[in-house]
């Protein structure tokens, strides 16, 4: 990494990867033509194992800006790759970006401008789904962000696009590394935060597409993940808050039953129903292993 670009480093942009070689090609390129001046921040891209050429192409790669490429000797997963990116990491804002999130030009410098006018907040960017990639009207779960203003809560805080003071990520011990499947990793980061202090804001301008379709492919498989782990999210808390945020506390989940009941989820084509649903199902299933495990949790 060249040297002189390293003086005056303000921003880090976090980008684990995993056989995406094309998606990451058109991230690079996105990050090549921010606004943000190139010697303002730095780009680390821990590749956790592919197989597709990522790591020769990578090799060979030459940008206008800062670029540090790790290649740890075992996968990690996304929490402790990110946690390892962070460990290299010299900028005073940590950006987590995943590979499949394409940056709008000016989202660099709108998260800077952000953390500039709220010091002690994560900042949270939007999200888009590109219009080739829509199938039809609906709305992916990850462009839904429940706001007031320019507050953001929590729950919107996710390694696509969300930036956080480098003092606090480290202060919180980062990302909990028993977080090895899909999801939980998030919610937990941002709690750990919020308990620190930290405030959540929007940044609508720092605007970046999300480039892979989440209602789409083994999406199901992907949500009853999910459901498992923040069920888990929300018994390391075990605050009710917590549990009617992530949609999981006990007195929601029992009307939920009869909504997604196979009777009834077999007269429904809606994708976002059947994600909601597998959710759902994740979560129970953790709650009763949860339940088997700690017979003194009553819910």
């Amino acid at each position: 990494m060249n040297q002189s670009m390293n003086q005056g480093m303000k921003l880090s942009v976090l980008v684990p990867t995993y056989n995406r070689r094309e998606l990451l090609e058109q991230k690079l390129a996105s990050l090549a033509a921010q606004t943000l001046s190139e010697g303002a921040f730095e780009v680390i891209v821990c590749d956790d194992g592919s197989t597709d050429g990522t790591r020769e192409w990578l090799a060979g790669m030459r940008v206008p800006f800062a670029l540090c490429v790790l290649t740890p000797p075992q996968k990690l997963g996304a929490a402790r790759a990110r946690n390892l990116c962070a460990e290299r990491a010299k900028g005073d804002v940590l950006l987590f970006s995943d590979d499949d999130c394409l940056l709008a030009p000016r989202a660099l410098e709108e998260h800077l401008e952000a953390h500039a006018r709220f010091p002690r907040s994560v900042v949270v960017g939007r999200l888009e789904l590109p219009g080739a990639l829509r199938n039809g009207s609906h709305r992916e779960p990850f462009e839904r962000t429940f706001s007031i203003g320019s507050r953001a809560l929590w729950i919107n805080a996710t390694g696509a696009n969300t930036s956080v003071p480098a003092w606090a990520f480290r202060q919180v011990g980062g990302y909990d590394p028993r977080f090895v499947g899909y999801g939980g990793e998030d919610p937990h980061l941002a709690l750990k935060l919020r308990a620190l202090g930290l405030g959540f804001r929007r940044a609508p301008r720092a605007l970046a597409y999300h480039a892979a379709r989440q209602l789409g492919g083994d999406y199901q498989k992907k949500a009853f993940a999910a459901g498992r782990a923040q069920w888990r999210v929300y018994e390391l808390f075990r605050k009710p808050g917590v549990g009617l945020v992530l949609g999981l506390h006990p007195l929601l989940l029992a009307p939920k039953r009869p909504l997604f009941h196979p009777a009834v989820a077999g007269r429904i084509k809606n994708p976002l129903y059947h994600y909601e649903r597998a959710y759902f199902e994740g979560a129970c299933e953790e709650r009763r292993r949860d339940t088997k495990r700690n017979p003194n949790h009553a819910h």
